[in-house]
C-alpha cells in the first residue's frame, strides 16, 4: 500500500496497509524510533502504542485524528518499556489504555525512574553530562555512534520533562482480548516470557496483518535484556508459520515472512555464539559478536545491546538447565 499523505509528522511516517490500518514507523536509529499503528474498525479506532516522547504522541493522536475522524476507542500497549509508552498523556484521560497485569508492575517500575528525573531535572542533566563524557571518551567508532544516538535521545527527554505527565493503564486483560467495529474485529494476544515477562500482539484476521510490538525487529540486533530467547524463537516461527502476510515490528520497517524468519535466524545466532563461548570457558564480552554469521555480525557491530543481550541470554540459558 502507499504511504498515507493526508498527515505528515517530523517525528514519523505512515504507511496504510489496509483501508483504515495504517503503520506508525519511526527511525530505528533516530530519536522516534520505536514504532506504533491505527486501525480504524469501522466506528471505533485503536492506537497501538504511543511512542517514546510527548510530542510524539501528539502527533500520533492527531494522525489517528485526521485519518480517521476521531480520537481512539481504545489505546492498548504492547509491552512495558517506555519507549512505547511516554506518549500516553497525548490522549483523552477516559480512553480505555489497555495492557495486562504481567506489564503492571514493570510500568511502575520504569514510572517510578522517570519520576525521579520529573522531581529532580538538574539531577537527569548531570546524569546526561557524564554520559556526555563517556562519549567523549569512547574509542570505538561503531559503539560511539550509538552511544551518540542515546545522547540524543536523553536530551530530547530533558526537554521534554517539563510537560511529561506519566499516565499509568486502566484497563487490564489476560490472554486475550477480542475488539469488533463495524468494519474489522480483531484480537490481542498476550505472550508470557518471550521478549518481555508479558507481550502483546495483534491479529487482523481479516487483513492479513500482525502487529508485533518487540516481538518483531527487523533488520537489527533485537533486544534480549529481559528476554527468553528460546520462547521468543518458538513464538516467531509460530508467526512463520501462521497465515499472515504482512508484519509491523515494534522496530524497523513493515516486512513479510521473510523479516521474521532473518529475525528468528539473529536470535539463534545469539543463541548458539553465547553457547559455544560458554563451552569455550571464555568470558562473555563483546568478542561473543565474532562468532555471530553475517549479516548479524554488522549489525552486532553497529554498537548495540551487545555485551548486555549475550550477559542476558548466558543467564536465561542458564536458568533453564
Amino acid at each position: 500500500m502507499s504511504i498515507a499523505g493526508s498527515f505528515s509528522s517530523s517525528h514519523f511516517r505512515i504507511q496504510a496497509l489496509a483501508d483504515g490500518v495504517y503503520a506508525v514507523l519511526g527511525n530505528q536509529h533516530g530519536l522516534c524510533h520505536s514504532n506504533a499503528a491505527i486501525i480504524d474498525l469501522g466506528d471505533r479506532t485503536l492506537v497501538v502504542d504511543t511512542l517514546t516522547l510527548p510530542s510524539y504522541g501528539d502527533d500520533l493522536a492527531e494522525a489517528c485524528r485526521q485519518l480517521t475522524g476521531r480520537n481512539p476507542s481504545w489505546v492498548s500497549l504492547t509491552h512495558y518499556h517506555a519507549d512505547h509508552l511516554l506518549g500516553n498523556q497525548s490522549f483523552p484521560m477516559t480512553t480505555p489504555l489497555i495492557a495486562t497485569p504481567g506489564m503492571s508492575d514493570p510500568i511502575e517500575e520504569w514510572m517510578g525512574q522517570y519520576q525521579g528525573a520529573i522531581d529532580d531535572p538538574a539531577g537527569f542533566k548531570r546524569e546526561i553530562d557524564d554520559f556526555e563524557a563517556a562519549v567523549d571518551a569512547e574509542t570505538n567508532p561503531s559503539k560511539r555512534e550509538a552511544m551518540q544516538t542515546d545522547l540524543a535521545r536523553y536530551r530530547a527527554l530533558y526537554d521534554e520533562l517539563p510537560r511529561l505527565r506519566l499516565v499509568r493503564p486502566n484497563t487490564l486483560f489476560e490472554g486475550s482480548l477480542a475488539l469488533s467495529g463495524s468494519k474489522r474485529s480483531i484480537e490481542l494476544i498476550e505472550v508470557a516470557r518471550a521478549h518481555t515477562g508479558s507481550d502483546v500482539y495483534i491479529r487482523l484476521p481479516d487483513d492479513g496483518i500482525l502487529l508485533m510490538g518487540d516481538l518483531g525487529f527487523f533488520d537489527t540486533i533485537p533486544f534480549l535484556a529481559y528476554a527468553d530467547p528460546l520462547r521468543w524463537i518458538d513464538v516467531l516461527k509460530e508467526f512463520e508459520a501462521s497465515s499472515y502476510e504482512t508484519f509491523v515490528p515494534g522496530h524497523g520497517v513493515v516486512g513479510g515472512k521473510d523479516k521474521v524468519q532473518l529475525e528468528r535466524e539473529c536470535i539463534e545466532a545469539i543463541v548458539a555464539a553465547v553457547q559455544a563461548t560458554v563451552e569455550a570457558g571464555d568470558e562473555i564480552t563483546e568478542a561473543v559478536t565474532q562468532r555471530l554469521p553475517e549479516p548479524f555480525q554488522t549489525w552486532a557491530s553497529r554498537g548495540r545491546f551487545g555485551e548486555m543481550n549475550y550477559l542476558a541470554v548466558a543467564k536465561s540459558l542458564e536458568a533453564t538447565k
